[in-house]
This record gives structure tokens, sequence and C-alpha cells, in this order.
């Protein structure tokens, strides 16, 4: 049977030391270390910071805006039932704020004031970031308040 060893017969076992060796790895060159890592995290809290009050002036700035057109739409509203009854609706028969706007609705309050034949339509700010938008009969902007310095608008 001597001559008629096979290939698994031939190779040499390998001793315990070598063995260790081949175990313990090096780290990879591709990977973060801690350190690392926080650092960015700390880059991008300190950038979000700075974003976040830019943000949310977008935001204020984007119900205004939504807000002026609902108080023009309760304008047209207002003067079809002059036109119809000849007086100014109250704000109970005009429509709901969250019928035209849930964003508004959630922002502002709507304030009808008659004198004679004339009215005001005004949205009162339900939170104080936020500014008062009024509209004479006249189709004139009245009283529109800033919001107070060191808002976020």
């Amino acid at each position: 049977m001597g001559a008629q060893q096979n290939a698994t017969d031939c190779v040499p076992i390998a001793t315990q030391e070598q063995v260790s060796m081949s175990v313990t790895r090096l780290p990879a060159a591709g990977a973060f270390s801690l350190i690392e890592m926080l650092v960015v995290l700390a880059m991008v809290a300190v950038l979000g910071a700075m974003a976040l009050p830019s943000w949310r002036a977008q935001q204020n700035q984007a119900v205004v805006d939504e807000a002026k057109l609902v108080l023009k739409r309760l304008d047209l509203k207002q003067r079809e039932h002059i036109l119809r009854h000849a007086h100014p609706a109250t704000a109970a028969e005009l429509p709901a704020l969250d019928e035209l706007s849930e964003t508004v609705a959630a922002h502002y309050r709507l304030e009808v004031m008659i004198q004679g034949g004339a009215y005001q339509l005004r949205l009162v700010p339900t939170k104080p970031d936020m500014p008062t938008l009024g509209l004479s009969d006249n189709g004139v902007g009245v009283q529109a308040t800033p919001p107070e310095p060191g808002s976020a608008i």
C-alpha cells in the first residue's frame, strides 16, 4: 500500500502556533472609528440646528400665503352674499375655515366686523408667531400686524 498514497496523506499537519497566527485578523482599512462617527454626527447636528429656523420660517410663510388666499375667497363669498341679501354676512354665514383650508384653520380664526354696509374680514392667529391678516370691503388689506420680534417669520 506504500506506493498508492492519496494526496491528503502527504499534507503536513499544521502546528498550534500556525493555526493561532492564521486566526488573528487586522482591522479593515475601510472602516470608520467611533471618533470619526461622533465627529460626523456632531457636524450633522450643527448643520441641522442652523437650518431649522430657516425651515420653520418657510413653513410659516407658506401658511401665511395660504391664509391670504383663503381671505380672498372669503371676500368673494362675502360679496356674493351682499349681492343676494343686500347686507354683509356674519362669520357664521360664511364658509368655515376648515372647509376652505385645514392648515389655515389650525393657525387662524375668522372675525367679521360689520359697520353699516361696510365690512372687514380678519384672520386672527391662534399662535403667537403668525401675523394678523385683514381685508376690507374695498379689497384693501387692513391692520396686518407683523409677528413679535424674535419670532420665526
